[in-house]
């Protein structure tokens, strides 16, 4: 939902757009990482209510919480390179041209790692290459 907010012109010109300045992410972690301090504390912090929240309803092992953050970590990383990487596991679709797309539309493609809720919410567009 933040991600969903920040898009707004109230927000946009003063959080994120700090982050995608960079319209065609290639330098994988530094690129991820290069967040306004606003935008960083804000996610870590619904990160964290999210943990926390989880943990308290269902339950939830340290190691649960150790890979999500690596997976978040790595396809973060993925998502901010040139690579070409895609694949489909069990139903659930990855490709970084997605999040490309977000960088080059800011009201687009919102998803981190799928793009469910992309697609539900008509904010998913296909990729476009760089010539196109």
């Amino acid at each position: 939902p933040f991600h969903r907010a920040l898009p707004l012109p109230v927000l946009y010109p003063w959080i994120h757009k700090h982050h995608h300045r960079i319209t065609y992410p290639q330098r994988g972690n530094l690129d991820a990482r290069n967040e306004h301090p606003v935008e960083q504390i804000m996610a870590m912090a619904l990160w964290y209510t999210a943990v926390q929240l989880s943990g308290a309803i269902c339950g939830m092992h340290a190691v649960v919480v150790a890979a999500h953050i690596m997976v978040m970590t790595i396809f973060a990383c993925f998502n901010h390179t040139g690579c070409d990487l895609k694949f489909n596991f069990f139903g659930i679709y990855f490709s970084v041209r997605a999040h490309e797309m977000h960088h080059r539309r800011p009201d687009k493609n919102f998803g981190q790692l799928v793009m469910w809720f992309d697609r539900m919410m008509g904010t998913y567009v296909d990729y476009l290459s760089h010539e196109d």
